[in-house]
């Protein structure tokens, strides 16, 4: 399905949720900028299913098509709009996590909301969810592992990242990653010169990754992450 005729029906369910004074969350998923790379003619000046690169200023036009579309709307003015990529186009490489890989873009646009500025912070997909309730000043118990992008944190900065096999965990600077049958490793200015040792459980970064991972699986296989609303409306956020 090509990007814009999916917005087209997200516009169609927020009008109808408007109507019903009702408050919406949609999430969409675009495949626009998948094989075949393919989408309407006549919108870009790149032919379709020529490759990503099309795809891609594609993907650009039809959030600027839909946006200006949703400008148009009674709810626009209440609504905050998030754009965020499950990857990127290529996370293989010769090593198992190559963080520079793992880069990818939070676009949070409410202009009537918030105000417009740019946010190098370290930050990960798991913090979207917190973030998003910050903005909403919704009170909330959570089990999230997540930060408010928004809030400062006297925590020290950290990305997870993973795929298949290895689970890794950066710091900014160092890259700790934990592999099958306990292998254990570190890369120092892992953005850069990216220098790899064997390492054991003792040091800071692993344990710490270690701790991470360990405890959300704990949590998992014992079901002490599952939702359990209370039943008073409010209540204080719970961060990891």
């Amino acid at each position: 399905m090509a990007d814009e005729d999916l917005y087209r029906q997200t516009l169609k369910l927020a009008d109808a949720d408007y109507a019903k004074q009702q408050p919406f969350l949609l999430q969409l998923m675009t495949t626009s900028n998948h094989r075949p790379y393919t989408y309407p003619d006549n919108r870009i000046d790149i032919k379709s299913g020529n490759g990503r690169d099309g795809a891609v200023k594609y993907t650009d036009y039809a959030i600027g098509q839909f946006l200006e579309q949703a400008r148009q709307k009674p709810w626009f003015d209440n609504t905050i709009f998030i754009f965020v990529a499950d990857h990127t186009a290529g996370s293989a490489g010769k090593e198992d996590l190559p963080i520079t890989n793992y880069q990818i873009p939070l676009f949070i646009y409410a202009p009537k909301m918030i105000e417009a500025r740019e946010s190098a912070q370290l930050a990960s997909q798991i913090d979207l969810a917190p973030t998003l309730l910050g903005l909403l000043n919704l009170d909330y118990t959570s089990t999230f592992f997540g930060r408010n992008l928004l809030q400062d944190n006297p925590l020290p900065p950290r990305v997870v990242v993973g795929n298949y096999q290895h689970l890794g965990l950066f710091d900014g600077k160092d890259l700790a990653i934990l592999s099958p049958r306990q292998g254990l490793r570190r890369h120092d200015d892992a953005l850069t010169e990216s220098r790899e040792s064997r390492v054991t459980s003792d040091d800071p970064l692993i344990s710490r990754a270690i701790t991470y991972y360990q405890t959300a699986s704990y949590g998992f296989k014992q079901q002490l992450l599952s939702w359990k609303p209370g039943k008073d409306s409010t209540a204080q956020v719970s961060e990891q």
